[in-house]
């Protein structure tokens, strides 16, 4: 029987963070401890896939501290990051994202992800619409410099309403998003 569980950073306990930090793989983040993970995360609630059995199949983090500046409005969506499956191709990703998505729905709270370009196929999959090659047209603020995110290719749009849908549909490098942090 597959639970799904929505905890913050504080109620997390080490062994999920440690199960966590582990799959992220994300080698500035290995040696952290609980305290400073939690810290780290204070912003973010975390989205489990558990299963009574195995344990940990699939989490996801929404960070809260994140807002979008297009056409010179802010937006506070919530960013998807930190989505993995402990066992892949069993198809608990897409339950745990579709979860995500009820529940974030459920609560008015419109949010996306980024990923890459080979990836975005499953996430079409999932039901979701898929920004194509949008990432180049974002802007983020590294020292004193806008920069263009170069980790991801595209855009997810996880649970955005239809206006937003539109205008990240429009952005360009003569329109571009500016991510707020």
């Amino acid at each position: 029987m597959h639970t799904h569980l929505i905890k913050s950073p504080d109620e997390l306990s080490e062994t999920e963070i440690q199960i966590i930090l582990t799959n992220w793989d994300v080698e500035e983040w290995n040696h952290l401890t609980p305290e400073e993970f939690r810290k780290r995360f204070e912003h973010s609630e975390f989205h489990l896939l558990n299963d009574e059995d195995s344990g940990l199949l699939s989490v996801a983090r929404i960070n809260f501290k994140f807002k979008v500046s297009i056409n010179e409005s802010v937006y506070d969506i919530a960013e998807l990051v930190g989505f993995i499956t402990v066992e892949v191709l069993k198809g608990y990703g897409k339950i745990l994202l579709g979860l995500i998505s009820e529940n974030l729905r459920g609560r008015n709270i419109e949010a996306i992800g980024f990923c890459r370009r080979r990836t975005a196929p499953y996430y079409e999959s999932a039901g979701f619409k898929v920004f194509r090659d949008k990432v180049k047209h974002l802007r983020e603020k590294k020292g004193d410099d806008w920069l263009i995110p170069k980790e991801d290719d595209d855009i997810v749009a996880l649970t955005l309403a239809d206006d937003k849908i539109e205008i990240f549909e429009n952005i360009s490098d003569e329109r571009p998003a500016y991510l707020l942090f």
